[in-house]
């Protein structure tokens, strides 16, 4: 059993799953750590029943935002907000702290001086956005946000960092701070802050790609705004079809409002040449007869090629909140 990896089409097709819920007043919250160290240890993480109530989010959230715009009118909470304020605020602290003049293309060293300076506040940002009874849980959500804005030591960014944005959403859902009612603008409103945030630090700081070719090949640093873009467009009435990617002037006129265009938008303001050679993977999946088609053959491309890939998850952090130990 050790060796057994669940496919993605059961994962992905797999009924909704129930697991404890977290009583906030008599939960004991913990530091998270890292925990897998190799594919055997991994294997069994992707079999629990805590994967699969994680995986069922991540594809929850995507049913909940077909054909739904990212203007789409829907329930913004206290939390929604302060979040969403929270990360314009990130946006101003990179205004305040410019790259230094160095010849590298990579990893420039100011990024190192704002990672330090959220680390210095991370707690009392978490104070600020959060309602007091939740405040005993930060000491679990704070390594997960941070996590979320790359790796200070290697000046990279990827996949798993996204990935633990997503976690962290997922935590504060756990712990009763998001409810279900909250998952179209999480989706649609807070996700989308968070990339706009996330690419500045790309850009300004020129992060590098963490991993090969980053995200293994559809972009160079995401993957969830695929499976939610591939969502929204998902029998939209505004023909717009998987191929229409190729067409700059529907790009243009279609990113603020649509995650996948917004991916592509920012592809080609970073890559140079023609996108079938800096993008062939997104270019063969442009020739796909639906957006159906493409969410879900997205949310099995991420099970495949994010959630089995020791790589990327021997970084992923385990707590009280997404449970995980290995009975040696």
């Amino acid at each position: 059993m050790a060796n057994y990896v669940p496919s993605a089409t059961s994962i992905v097709s797999a009924q909704h799953v129930e697991i404890e819920p977290i009583d906030i007043n008599n939960h004991v919250f913990v530091k998270p750590i890292k925990i897998i160290t190799d594919q055997t240890e991994l294997n069994k993480f992707l079999c629990t029943k805590q994967c699969k109530h994680f995986i069922d989010f991540i594809q929850r959230l995507g049913d909940k935002i077909v054909n739904k715009p990212n203007s789409t009118e829907t329930k913004i909470s206290n939390l929604t907000e302060n979040i969403i304020k929270m990360i314009k605020e990130l946006e101003l602290w990179i205004d305040s702290i410019p790259p230094l003049a160095q010849p590298m293309r990579y990893g420039n060293k100011a990024y190192r001086t704002f990672y330090q300076k959220l680390v210095d506040n991370i707690e009392q940002l978490h104070q600020q956005i959060l309602p007091q009874q939740f405040h005993k849980a930060i000491i679990e959500l704070t390594p997960y946000f941070l996590d979320s804005m790359g790796n200070q030591t290697r000046l990279d960014y990827g996949t798993g960092h996204e990935l633990h944005f997503v976690v962290w959403m997922y935590c504060l859902e756990r712990i009763g701070a998001f409810d279900d009612e909250d998952e179209v603008a999480m989706a649609l409103k807070l996700f989308p802050a968070y990339l706009e945030l996330v690419r500045k630090l790309q850009r300004v700081y020129g992060l590098e790609p963490a991993g090969t070719h980053g995200v293994w090949s559809l972009d160079d640093y995401q993957f969830i705004p695929f499976i939610w873009g591939g969502a929204q467009l998902a029998g939209n009435t505004l023909n717009l079809k998987p191929s229409s990617i190729l067409i700059e002037k529907t790009v243009d006129q279609y990113y603020q409002d649509y995650m996948y265009f917004a991916c592509i938008k920012y592809i080609n303001t970073v890559k140079k040449g023609p996108f079938h050679e800096h993008s062939r993977d997104l270019f063969n999946i442009s020739g796909s007869s639906s957006w159906e088609k493409i969410q879900h053959g997205m949310m099995k491309k991420f099970f495949d090629d994010v959630m089995t890939k020791v790589p990327i998850i021997q970084h992923f952090l385990f707590g009280s909140i997404v449970h995980f130990t290995l009975n040696k």
